[in-house]
């Protein structure tokens, strides 16, 4: 619990007593969904900007919504595109350099506000060229964060394998050789090879798309990340860090949950606190399985999960529907659980101690949470380890 979180909910009580804490709360447990993001993805024509903001949307370029594709230069404006369920988050996908509508980068600066982006994309495939330089000094000029991105590696990685015949051919060595040539022409823009990304849009359990991403996060002020780390997908980026970037905020959400429960058990309305505890925390937990990339407690055993981690999930869903009684019993005993009351009890008196109690609800959660992360770690661990066995298929080409 932050430091001004029990401030905020006294002056809550205060104002608008126990009954509108419940309100309070919940607004805090959505506000995620409502922060502004505005990401600028831009770079020359062809460089896969449109192919991009489809990948780290978890979306094929054939999917509903997804941005349009194409060999031909495909925007002419610039056009945003956002998450379904965090539509305030906006990848805006930029009209190329060196099109006819914007030939140089004068031009380009002037039809295209870039002070309205909090941080930039800047996209190439094969050499790198002025236009990027140029762009990458103007957005370092404006004080704003930008990453330099090399897409269609997959690309670059099949034509160097059959031009060595195989024989020759390391793959590490030429990913080296293609860091080093950004890192030269960006000159002092980059601190170092560390700031160049080499992905593939179809690739994205390859190669770097999963460091980029944390990149991304780690520019953002701290609202804005935690709305991105939210609405990013777990299993399209095959990322253990965004598990464990999301499953620390979700543990942030405990004592959130815990007191809408408590405030909810301390308003005497007979009937009430208990639906609505079973309710909550199903929703919770539902939300957890959902953020950690788990599938859902309806899920058939039809050979796409491995038996260990459909077992372990089965367990945790049959822990999700047990009665809240039966929770009271397990969990409201323990020390910790004795600690979490205590603080709320000391902070809003004794009457938010009614019902299935605060410290209880905290506990049952945070065990939960703890169970379905390591569900979710071994379950990409898994995944991992099946891309990185597969063969090299014969690579899709990014497009615009």
């Amino acid at each position: 619990m932050e430091n001004n979180d029990i401030p905020n909910i006294k002056k809550c009580v205060e104002k608008n007593g126990l009954s509108g804490l419940k309100g309070f709360l919940t607004g805090q447990l959505q506000e995620w969904e409502d922060v502004e993001i505005n990401i600028g993805v831009t770079g020359d024509c062809g460089a896969g900007k449109s192919s991009f903001i489809n990948a780290i949307r978890g979306l094929q370029d054939d999917d509903e919504h997804a941005a349009e594709t194409g060999v031909a230069e495909t925007t002419k404006e610039p056009t945003a595109y956002t998450y379904a369920k965090a539509n305030k988050i906006k990848f805006w996908d930029l009209p190329g350099i060196g099109t006819p509508n914007y030939p140089n980068i004068d031009t380009y600066c002037n039809k295209v506000d870039l002070k309205k982006y909090d941080t930039f994309l800047i996209l190439t495939a094969g050499r790198f060229t002025e236009n990027n330089l140029q762009l990458a000094t103007k957005v370092k000029s404006m004080k704003k964060s930008f990453f330099f991105v090399r897409t269609k590696i997959d690309q670059d990685i099949k034509n160097e394998r059959e031009r060595k015949k195989k024989k020759t051919f390391n793959e590490e060595l030429t990913l080296n050789a293609i860091r080093k040539m950004c890192w030269d022409n960006l000159k002092d823009l980059a601190a170092g090879e560390q700031d160049v990304f080499l992905i593939s849009n179809h690739k994205r359990a390859k190669w770097e798309f999963s460091r980029l991403t944390q990149a991304i996060l780690d520019a953002l002020p701290v609202n804005q990340k935690e709305s991105l780390t939210l609405s990013l997908d777990v299993l399209e980026t095959r990322s253990k860090d965004l598990v464990e970037r999301k499953v620390k905020i979700l543990r942030g959400r405990i004592w959130k949950v815990a007191a809408t429960s408590a405030a909810v058990a301390a308003v005497p309305v007979p009937g009430l606190s208990l639906a609505f505890d079973v309710k909550l925390f199903k929703t919770e937990l539902n939300f957890y399985i959902s953020q950690l990339g788990l599938p859902g407690e309806n899920c058939k055993q039809d050979g796409s999960l491995p038996p260990e981690i459909y077992a372990k999930l089965q367990n945790v869903y049959a822990s999700n529907a047990v009665q809240v009684g039966v929770l009271s019993a397990a969990y409201g005993v323990g020390s910790t659980a004795a600690e979490f009351s205590r603080v709320m009890i000391s902070a809003l008196g004794s009457a938010f101690a009614g019902g299935l109690s605060f410290g209880t609800a905290c506990c049952f959660l945070d065990d939960s949470l703890t169970k379905l992360r390591e569900i979710a770690l071994d379950y990409l661990e898994q995944i991992r380890a099946e891309v990185n066995h597969e063969k090299m298929e014969s690579p899709s080409v990014d497009s615009k």
